[in-house]
């Protein structure tokens, strides 16, 4: 015999390869303290060990039974202080398996009780209703689904309960048999939820892009309230629908607004209610907005003549946005922001919401990278793939970048810019006309290209827009280099106190000799 009352072979063969290699030697060196300390270790372990893998579990008779103490924030649903299941096995491998399946599906079932509880027909409810459906393998339905569908279907089901949950007790027992009842969510309500709903659509947007994004299907949900009355998504119908369409058939036809304006808000209802559904994970619905007949266009909208933003004279923003004089009464940061975009033909967005990293005045063609952020204090999206490009900074854009080498805190991310420029151009009677606006300006900005002779492609890249719908066609080959945008606009830019830019022709010999030098065949520039 061994210290610790049992044979060495039943101490050894309790441990690792190590620890039984450590006893045995403190045994034979006839250091009995030692020996006896490791043996206690070993017992205390594996009776440890033992007890962990036994977790649990309870064997009763030849069977293994599950059995955990009720979670006290459940005492309300099952008075029961434990809970017991059998596992039906008189396996102890299987049962450990089995265990920590059994206690998830406990959790769930608990989950969906307290739920169905506390919130009757509410979306918490029916989320926990389908996520204890989903566990168990089962596709949510309800019971009309069920009660129209095939008799061997709810027979499986039946057969299931029938071991499962023979007193009929359980969360379980509605999932099985259709009691999913969907949540009265009112139109209003989902509208309010859509970036809950689609979580990736707002994931790289900034504060005023989301409320911008969510706006939309605001102004949707109270046309409908308008139309029909604030009501549950759930029961909302063609009918419904249909007078949601006439309430916008009737405000184009008095010409308060346009055909593709009413075309988007229908649109937006559809997309809200297609939110809602995959939200709760409900694959099988109908949408009442889906292939609705479009508006037609009235006469007075065929007749009229395509709307353009007026834009503004070289001559005009030369006087009014680069001199600073007309514009001594408003702050700096919005005075230089108007001064990149009327010298880039930049958007507004692109230009105030720009985060420090995409500033590049330290490289050789100093220029801004008008890009995706996903990541960081400065997340913001554009406005589409093609917008992603990287803007030269030549004359008095350079010289308002550098004055605002971080950006512009006063005005990123927020939705104040439009607002403040605006009212402060109406205030002091500087727009040329009441039907200018300042986003006028970038439209300005290709006007001045195009009378620059620079190619429409070039103007293409520059302004950010798709050249596949430029060309008609698929698009190969690379951007022009920065080094030439930069030469193109300074084309187009106008002269600072400090700085003049180069005779047209000597601009045009400049991007022949770097065309040249790639070994392009180029006899006078094109571009």
């Amino acid at each position: 015999m061994v210290p610790g009352g049992g044979t060495l072979y039943a101490i050894t063969q309790k441990r690792t390869k190590v620890q039984r290699f450590v006893f045995i030697t403190y045994y034979m060196m006839d250091r009995q303290s030692e020996a006896n300390r490791i043996a206690r270790l070993c017992d205390t372990f594996c009776d440890t060990e033992l007890a962990m893998h036994m977790k649990h579990l309870v064997k009763r008779g030849n069977v293994f039974w599950f059995r955990m103490r009720r979670p006290k924030r459940y005492e309300h649903v099952f008075s029961s202080t434990y809970i017991t299941e059998s596992l039906r096995t008189d396996s102890r491998m299987e049962a450990e398996a089995l265990s920590p399946q059994v206690k998830q599906r406990w959790l769930i079932e608990l989950k969906a009780r307290a739920s169905g509880k506390a919130f009757n027909s509410s979306a918490d409810a029916f989320k926990a209703m389908v996520e204890l459906a989903n566990s168990e393998g089962l596709r949510p339905t309800t019971a009309n689904e069920l009660a129209n569908g095939s008799l061997e279907a709810l027979l499986g089901r039946l057969l299931q309960l029938q071991t499962r949950d023979p007193a009929a007790q359980s969360a379980l027992f509605a999932a099985t048999l259709g009691g999913f009842e969907l949540p009265q969510t009112l139109i209003t309500e989902a509208a309010e939820n859509m970036a809950q709903y689609l979580p990736t659509h707002v994931q790289n947007k900034n504060a005023r892009q989301k409320r911008t994004w969510a706006n939309k299907y605001k102004r949707a949900a109270a046309a409908f309230v308008a139309a029909v009355q604030d009501k549950p998504i759930a029961n909302v119908t063609r009918d419904d629908a249909y007078l949601v369409r006439r309430y916008w058939v009737n405000r184009v036809y008095t010409e308060e607004i346009a055909t593709t304006y009413a075309q988007k808000h229908i649109g937006y209802l559809r997309s809200l209610v297609d939110a809602f559904y995959t939200n709760f994970e409900i694959d099988e619905y109908i949408n009442p907005f889906k292939d609705l007949n479009p508006i037609e266009k009235p006469n007075w909208e065929k007749l009229s003549e395509e709307y353009q933003k007026p834009e503004f004279t070289p001559k005009w923003i030369k006087e009014t946005i680069l001199t600073g004089e007309k514009l001594a009464g408003l702050n700096q940061q919005a005075r230089d922001i108007l001064i990149i975009c009327a010298e880039t033909g930049c958007r507004q967005t692109e230009i105030y919401d720009l985060p420090k990293s995409s500033i590049k005045l330290s490289e050789n063609v100093p220029h801004l990278d008008i890009k995706l952020e996903t990541s960081g204090d400065h997340k913001r999206e554009i406005k589409t793939r093609a917008s992603t490009r990287k803007v030269p900074l030549v004359g008095a854009a350079l010289d308002a970048m550098r004055r605002n080498p971080f950006g512009f805190p006063a005005y990123r991310g927020k939705g104040s810019f439009s607002n403040t420029v605006a009212k402060y151009f109406k205030e002091n009677h500087l727009l040329p006309t009441m039907d200018h606006q300042l986003s006028g300006l970038r439209h300005s900005y290709e006007t001045r290209m195009r009378r620059a002779r620079i190619d429409n492609e070039e103007r293409g890249f520059m302004m950010g827009h798709s050249i596949k719908k430029i060309r008609g066609r698929e698009v190969y080959g690379n951007r022009t280099k920065l080094e030439i945008q930069a030469l193109l606009a300074e084309l187009v830019v106008f002269p600072t106190a400090t700085w003049h830019p180069r005779p047209p022709d000597q601009i045009h010999a400049l991007i022949d000799r770097i065309l040249e030098d790639e070994g392009h065949r180029i006899s006078s520039s094109s571009l």
